[in-house]
């Protein structure tokens, strides 16, 4: 080889970096401009259709938004991330349509909206449950000296007949929240930490699987199905829990898919998954943190059992199996955690 081919390789060996790096700064500003279009389009569709609660709508936005942050690496990186969500993103479809088979109304009731409450029983042959919760509510509302049941409490005390209140918002916002908070963790966690992405979906799908498990076998009726039926006792409990988005022009939408029979579970009630779910994001952060991260963690279960209440969505009873589900949970997690690292060598 020549002093002159020599040069050439030399030559041609930096350029080689110095060209990856320019391609690289390229696929970024890429990313950067079509994750600006990304976000425009998504202000836009809440601003004009309003906020999507259906698992089909919300994964296939977080697909779309996963493979803007893989553009320009390449297949082998799109391929990895769709290996990683899908498996979880179809137990989680799995779960929503076997929550509506759990359902012991028929798809016309769920058409016209007609849930009656006497004499009606799940696939299973399960009646539906009515006095237990209303009971168990009156306990604890007595012991906890509010001398009535913690919803009607809660009602009385925040809802205004006459207008809506400021909060309103913050309880229609809180209780959405549900829809959107656990695939935002699932998102930070899959850029940042992947192993803990796959602990954190496998204790969504767990404590999914319970969920659905306990409507098939205690289907419940909330205090505003009670209500309807005309077995609540106490005053009138309304539903509230989207009344806040009229002050500022939103709504929930269904989103890409119809929210028919196998969606919609009026008695899917025992546990509470919305505060289950707030209480095991708070419960994933919490451990190795300070005293006031832990306080403002505790905040968000906490503004969802009370938005849970205002709204006539839950009891108290089913927001405390709820949160007794994900503790469960929580504490199975760090047990397992535990034995792993007591018996990793060294």
């Amino acid at each position: 080889m020549t002093a002159t081919d020599l040069a050439d390789e030399t030559t041609q060996q930096a350029v080689l970096p110095s060209r990856m790096a320019v391609t690289g700064w390229r696929w970024s500003h890429v990313r950067w401009v079509t994750l600006a279009v990304y976000l425009v389009g998504l202000v836009l569709f809440v601003a004009t259709q309003g906020i999507p609660t259906d698992r089909l709508g919300i994964y296939g936005a977080i697909l779309l938004l996963l493979s803007v942050v893989v553009l320009g690496r390449g297949w082998h990186a799109w391929w990895q991330m769709m290996v990683d969500w899908l498996p979880f993103e179809t137990v989680l479809l799995a779960y929503d349509y076997s929550r509506g088979y759990a359902s012991p109304y028929s798809a016309q009731q769920v058409k016209e909206k007609l849930y009656p409450i006497v004499d009606v029983h799940n696939s299973l042959g399960i009646p539906l449950h009515v006095a237990f919760p209303i009971r168990a509510d009156r306990w604890l509302g007595d012991h906890l000296g509010l001398g009535t049941m913690p919803t009607i409490w809660v009602q009385e005390h925040f809802h205004s007949s006459t207008s809506i209140p400021w909060y309103g918002v913050l309880v229609s916002l809180t209780y959405c929240s549900h829809f959107l908070v656990m695939p935002i963790v699932a998102i930070v966690l899959w850029i940042h930490n992947r192993e803990r992405f796959r602990v954190w979906m496998n204790m969504v799908i767990v404590l999914a699987v319970a969920g659905v498990a306990t409507y098939f076998l205690y289907p419940m009726a909330p205090p505003w199905l009670a209500d309807d039926g005309g077995v609540f006792p106490g005053g009138f409990v309304g539903r509230y829990t989207s009344q806040g988005f009229d002050l500022i022009g939103l709504h929930m939408v269904g989103g890409l898919v119809s929210q028919g029979q196998y969606l919609v579970n009026p008695v899917a009630a025992m546990p509470s998954l919305h505060a289950a779910y707030a209480t095991l994001a708070a419960g994933f952060f919490w451990f190795g943190r300070r005293w006031w991260q832990r306080v403002l963690l505790a905040c968000y279960p906490l503004a969802m059992c009370f938005a849970l209440l205002y709204g006539g969505e839950h009891y108290l009873v089913d927001e405390l199996a709820g949160i007794g589900y994900a503790l469960v949970i929580l504490a199975a997690w760090r047990c397992l955690r535990a034995r792993r690292l007591a018996q990793a060598p060294g």
